[in-house]
């Protein structure tokens, strides 16, 4: 008989508790695809941001090649930001396949060209922000000025390499 009860009681408890939830709103299953869509916009915008910032640092270092006319640093700009979309893009395609053998493709080379033109990036913001300030680096605003001007082509590389793991399929192995 006092099995009866304890049952009761703790039928009791689980109606109180659907009860409850009833009343709640819906747990939200983040990882949909319109979640995964704004995470994509939302790097894109990202990227297009870091490449206005980083037009002013290129094209100002492309300044110091010796250019026979100035609009040409412009092309370095594109040269720099078009490279480097090209290898994330590759980066990404390959890590989403498998190779005939059934193992995941390498994508170290993409990874390395992806970061290679990001540090071009980063040196040029960089340089540029020190060559504005007359390359006084006793000033706290010379400072300031370089990890926000590097802090742009930063963020690209390392949200490019996450969206890897959170947005894209990555590759199935036998």
């Amino acid at each position: 008989m006092a099995t009866t009860a304890k049952k009761t009681k703790l039928t009791a408890k689980q109606e109180r508790y659907i009860a409850q939830e009833a009343k709640r709103a819906p747990k939200v299953q983040v990882d949909q695809k319109v979640v995964l869509f704004a995470w994509i916009i939302a790097v894109a915008v990202a990227f297009i941001s870091s490449a206005i910032v980083s037009f002013n640092g290129i094209t100002a270092v492309a300044q110091f090649v010796g250019l026979s006319a100035a609009w040409m640093a412009s092309l370095f700009f594109f040269f720099i930001e078009l490279m480097y979309l090209i290898f994330l893009i590759a980066y990404l395609v390959l890590a989403s396949r498998v190779d005939e053998d059934g193992a995941p493709e390498k994508t170290w080379g993409a990874l390395l060209g992806m970061i290679a033109f990001g540090g071009i990036a980063v040196l040029a913001n960089a340089f540029h922000t020190l060559d504005y300030w007359k390359w006084d680096i006793t000033n706290p605003q010379v400072w300031a000025g370089v990890v926000l001007s590097i802090s742009a082509p930063i963020a690209i590389i390392s949200a490019s390499k996450l969206a890897s793991r959170v947005v894209f399929a990555r590759a199935i192995s036998e």
